[in-house]
């Protein structure tokens, strides 16, 4: 089972993450962030099997996340072999951007191809009983691949991403106004790349991560897909857990039950 939040900066989809895993557990069903799955999906590997019964138990830790990574670089290449048109329309993109929307110092392309690899090798380790939470995969790459405070978000480009990304089981789209979120940007504190800024740039940012994860999520929600919306815009995370879970159990009949083996799409 693949897992995908969605939700504009400040929106509070780190909030909300554990409640997904707690409910997911509760149904029988293991479930991993990306950090939690790298070095127990390594170990399965024939290499991981050789460095569990073969080396010091110290050095379990260290290189079980150095097979991880190696091998999310070699599924990477796998997936691209399997969407070329994916890779070309995020790379061809990304060239169109202008300089001031400085994605060589938020490091967009970069976490695109970790999220690849990562996505790639752990959903080939999945069982059935398993589920994976990507709090920033594919489907929320879509901000980091298009907003800024300099340009204009463009829905064809938007579109033409979204329209080749391969579908998750779920997505779970945490919803909040552009003034809320940026309220909770401040109150946390602002991102260390984002410090050099003027508040009217941050506050664009914002305003345009929100109409593109808006975007994205009409467009999901016409293209069937199973997309679970959560309003996050009162500072009441009691109440918008309670929401999630319920709007879970309602969109995923199968859930209901109180063990499930998942069966992925």
């Amino acid at each position: 089972m693949i897992v995908e939040f969605i939700g504009a900066p400040g929106a509070g989809k780190t909030s909300l993450m554990p409640e997904v895993i707690d409910l997911l557990q509760e149904k029988g069903i293991k479930t991993f962030t990306v950090v939690e799955a790298a070095r127990p999906f390594a170990s399965r590997t024939i290499l991981g099997k050789l460095i569990t019964r073969l080396t010091p138990l110290a050095w379990h830790y260290r290189l079980l996340w150095q097979l991880f990574y190696r091998l999310s670089e070699l599924y990477r290449l796998k997936f691209f072999a399997q969407h070329p048109r994916l890779l070309w329309t995020v790379v061809s993109s990304q060239r169109r951007r202008p300089k001031s929307a400085d994605i060589r110092q938020r490091k967009v392309l970069y976490w695109f191809f970790r999220t690849v690899g990562y996505y790639e090798f752990l959903k080939s380790r999945t069982t059935p009983s398993e589920a994976l939470i990507f709090d920033e995969g594919f489907v929320h790459r879509v901000v980091q691949l298009n907003a800024s405070g300099v340009e204009e978000p463009d829905p064809v480009q938007i579109l033409a991403y979204v329209d080749l990304l391969p579908q998750p089981d779920m997505v779970i789209f945490v919803r909040a106004p552009h003034p809320v979120c940026e309220q909770r940007i401040y109150r946390r504190g602002l991102w260390s790349r984002f410090q050099h800024k003027d508040p009217a740039e941050i506050s664009q940012f914002v305003a345009n991560a929100c109409s593109i994860v808006n975007l994205t999520v009409e467009h999901l929600k016409n293209k069937h897909w199973v997309v679970v919306e959560v309003d996050n815009s009162v500072d009441d995370l009691a109440a918008s857990k309670a929401e999630l879970r319920e709007h879970i159990l309602t969109q995923n009949p199968s859930l209901s039950r109180e063990k499930v083996q998942f069966q992925p799409i």
